[in-house]
């Protein structure tokens, strides 16, 4: 941990120290930023936009994980299927998602659930896809074998199909959670009132830019500790599968 922590703390103090005596208004000192960062804080108001925005960023993210895997494992385990639903897969995951912004939020409204659909549709893509390539990566010999034993449909998932995707799923999960924060961020910009994206939006038109940059940091701090919290998570799930790699190198 030691030493992946200097770098950051190189830059910091290398920002702090060019910053120090800046007369920019678009490159304020780090101190301002701080200082921002701490009467937002003080208000309140940093309590209540972190809540509105990583709730909704928390039931979004989830949304999408579950959808993802159920079509995911549909898809992957009917080819017939994958082959009729491809050119429209291509074609959803092809469109920016930030185009379905103003549109979900005119028909939808302002309030928290059309970001949550928003944040749910933009992450479901990586889990989807990564999830089908998964299942489609297990050898079919396996599959063979659970016909033969006649496992059930649900044990068979449960035991043989997201066990077996897991290393592709928790790549798409890994990227669905860089991509929900991008989403958090951009959905709150367009007709919002509340939220850490509406903040970053609001103090930048008002021309306060230490607070639109106090807003822009902590959001990727916090993306970051979601990043590492997540990874240290995949790396204890995806343990066995390391061991297993192991022992066929050794083989």
């Amino acid at each position: 941990m030691a030493w992946q922590i200097w770098l950051p703390l190189v830059l910091i103090v290398t920002w702090f120290l060019v910053s120090a005596n800046s007369t920019s208004p678009f490159w304020p000192p780090l101190t301002s930023i701080f200082a921002a960062m701490g009467e937002w804080a003080a208000s309140g108001a940093l309590w209540q936009d972190f809540l509105f925005s990583f709730g909704n960023y928390i039931v979004g993210v989830g949304i999408a994980v579950v959808l993802g895997l159920g079509f995911g494992v549909a898809i992957g385990l009917m080819p017939r299927l994958a082959r009729v639903l491809d050119p429209f897969l291509d074609f959803l995951r092809s469109l920016p998602n930030v185009v379905f912004v103003p549109i979900i939020v005119l028909v939808l409204g302002i309030d928290a659930w059309p970001k949550i659909a928003l944040i749910a549709f933009a992450c479901m893509w990586p889990v989807l896809l990564n999830c089908i390539e998964g299942v489609r990566q297990i050898a079919p010999s396996v599959f063979e074998a659970t016909l033969a034993y006649r496992i059930p449909l649900w044990l068979k998932i449960r035991k043989v199909v997201l066990p077996g995707s897991l290393p592709q799923i928790v790549v798409g999960v890994r990227l669905a959670i860089t991509v929900g924060l991008v989403m958090l961020v951009v959905s709150e910009m367009y007709g919002s009132t509340s939220g850490m994206g509406f903040f970053i939006l609001d103090n930048s038109q008002r021309f306060r830019l230490a607070d639109a940059w106090a807003g822009t940091i902590l959001i990727g701090v916090i993306g970051w500790l979601i990043t590492y919290v997540y990874a240290k998570f995949e790396h204890r799930m995806l343990a066995w599968h390391r061991q297993e790699d192991i022992k066929e190198r050794a083989s």
